[in-house]
């Protein structure tokens, strides 16, 4: 199987209308090494430069930055340059071996990396149980249906009935807002799925990563035209985890760069944290994904 290499540069930066006394971070920024994904290189550069730095492995074994900054500033700046070799290959949808009606999960079962799906199978913030969310899965409830098939059949029909619009929701639009308007972006096609798939008792966990993004033939491709990216993994004790992307009705392939997975966005947020100071925030985000 050939292999294809990615470098990725992800700017994130904050300008504040006053001064940042105190910063404490953290930053989901590593790629996953997991499923065929090597990390070549990794490295975060901080401006202005932390106090405390540490590395850490969180509860969903996901690679994570603390940062803590201890001196006034006005500009700060996190950058996250990675190299990543993937296999390169067309994504099959698996079957699980079991209708979706046919298989119950205990919530102390545990998935290959001991992480028990009970997790995945909740509530959550994100992701909570609603009527909305129930009255639209039912039309894909076709008994005897293999679970792999219903999640790939629910898929189409979020990209098909949902509308992408950038700017029409922010990562705190609640998801009845989202099933209301029937528009939004990556995470809320997410959590979607996730909501749709767990009032049945399927697990299900929220991925966030990157997607290569190509330019119209004859065009070069602009700078900081790709983008942070969520999808969604579905479990089966045949399959394992197997990935969907309702917002490009596909199944995850080698454009598809895991960075980590978790119940919800709030698990994997790219950036998050907490100031103390004044003022307002102006929020930069340039991600660029180059195939090499």
């Amino acid at each position: 199987m050939s292999m294809v290499r990615y470098f990725i540069r992800h700017r994130t930066a904050y300008r504040y209308s006053g001064r940042i006394d105190l910063c404490h971070s953290l930053a989901h920024l590593r790629p996953r090494e997991d499923e065929g994904q090597e990390l070549s290189s990794h490295r975060i550069e901080v401006t202005p430069e932390p106090r405390f730095q540490r590395e850490r492995t969180d509860f969903f074994g996901n690679r994570t930055n603390y940062l803590a900054i201890q001196q006034s500033h006005d500009f700060l700046e996190v950058l996250a340059t990675t190299t990543v070799i993937k296999p390169d290959f067309a994504p099959v949808l698996r079957k699980a071996g079991v209708a979706w009606n046919k298989w119950s999960v205990l919530p102390s079962e545990k998935d290959p990396s001991g992480v028990r799906l009970g997790n995945y199978t909740l509530p959550t913030q994100a992701s909570p149980a609603l009527g909305a969310v129930t009255e639209f899965i039912k039309p894909s409830l076709v008994p005897d249906t293999d679970v792999m098939d219903l999640v790939n059949e629910l898929m189409g029909r979020v990209f098909r009935e949902f509308a992408y619009v950038p700017g029409a929701t922010d990562t705190t639009t609640p998801l009845e807002k989202v099933m209301k308007q029937r528009q939004g972006v990556c995470q809320d096609f997410a959590h979607v799925m996730i909501a749709a798939l767990r009032s049945i008792g399927i697990p299900v966990r929220y991925v966030s990563g990157y997607l290569e993004t190509l330019p119209p033939p004859g065009q070069k491709k602009l700078q900081g035209a790709d983008a942070t990216h969520a999808w969604i993994e579905v479990f089966s004790p045949s399959t394992g985890w197997v990935g969907f992307d309702p917002t490009n009705n596909q199944l995850p392939g080698s454009q598809h760069i895991k960075i980590c997975h978790g119940r919800d966005y709030f698990d994997v947020q790219p950036l998050k944290g907490i100031f103390l100071g004044t003022g307002t925030q102006e929020l930069i985000v340039q991600v660029d994904v180059e195939r090499m």
